[in-house]
Parts: C-alpha cells; sequence; structure tokens
C-alpha cells in the first residue's frame, strides 16, 4: 500500500485511492523484489539489511530514507543496478501524488462525483505508466538477469 494509504487506515481518516497510490503500490513491490532477491541475499550491505527490515514492519518512510546514502555504499550488485531507477522512479511517484493533490484534489467541485474523478484517475494513471517506462528505459543496460525472479513452478514447467 502506499503511505498515504496506510496513514488514513492507521488514523481512521477519509481518503480518496488514487492512481498514485497503486502507482506506489507497484513501487514497493519492485523494492521488495530487489531487496528479497535469493540470489543476492548474502551480498546485501547493512543498509539494505535495514530497508528489508524496515518494509517487514511496514515502516515504508524509513525503507525510503535510505536512498540518500546508498549511493555512498557498497552496496550488492542488484541494488547497484536498480538504484537509479528507483530513485528517480519514487521521486516520480511523489511528485505525481503532488500533482493528484493540486490538480485533482484541492480543485474538484463541491459534491464532485466519480465521473469527475475517473477522468483525472485515467489521465495520472496513464501519465504514472509512462514515468516508470521513461525511467527504465533511460537506465537499461541490458545485463541484468531475471532468472533470479522466476519461481521454483515456473522452473520446473520449463524444464518439462
Amino acid at each position: 500500500m502506499s503511505l498515504g494509504l496506510i496513514m488514513a487506515v492507521e488514523t481512521g481518516k477519509d481518503y480518496l485511492h488514487s492512481p498514485v497510490d497503486d502507482l506506489e503500490s507497484c513501487f514497493w513491490v519492485a523494492l521488495w523484489s530487489v531487496l528479497f532477491n535469493k540470489d543476492h541475499e548474502e551480498l546485501l550491505s547493512i543498509e539494505e539489511h535495514v530497508m528489508r527490515e524496515s518494509l517487514i514492519k511496514i515502516k515504508k518512510a524509513e525503507a525510503v530514507g535510505y536512498f540518500g546514502i546508498l549511493e555512498f555504499k557498497e552496496l550488492s550488485n542488484i541494488m547497484q543496478h536498480f538504484l537509479p531507477v528507483l530513485s528517480v522512479w519514487w521521486e516520480k511517484i511523489r511528485c505525481r501524488d503532488g500533482m493528484w493533490k493540486a490538480e485533482v484534489l484541492d480543485k474538484s467541485p463541491a459534491g464532485a462525483g466519480k465521473e469527475y474523478y475517473l477522468l483525472h484517475f485515467h489521465h495520472f494513471a496513464l501519465q504514472g505508466v509512462l514515468d516508470i517506462l521513461e525511467v527504465m528505459a533511460e537506465n537499461w543496460d541490458g545485463e541484468i538477469s531475471w532468472e533470479s525472479w522466476t519461481s521454483p513452478v515456473a522452473l520446473k514447467i520449463s524444464e518439462q
């Protein structure tokens, strides 16, 4: 879940689920995949282990706080490859979140119905997908192996 949605659930406040929440959820899955990649577990730095613990304890803001110092640390190979993507992607998500609040929530007419939000929802969702595709294209080096994310079931099927 996104940070905003987690805070709303914890505080019981009303919250309008936005496409930025969904985009942020994808980010958390990507970060989890990098930090919990089975082929790189023994190579994780202390900071990467702390980030893992933060994610396990659902302290996502704490986990993201490590991005600023990771570039100065010795990291696992997988984090070295993905850190530029994750860092820029996170900044784009935060920017989209601010835009959602300024352009949609703050300007919504009194009593706005789902039709009002639906148009904006689709626009922001597509812009967010475009953001990550651009970030990935800018950082692609063609050297990342996806074998580490193959499930044991998929491996058995492909061997048959």
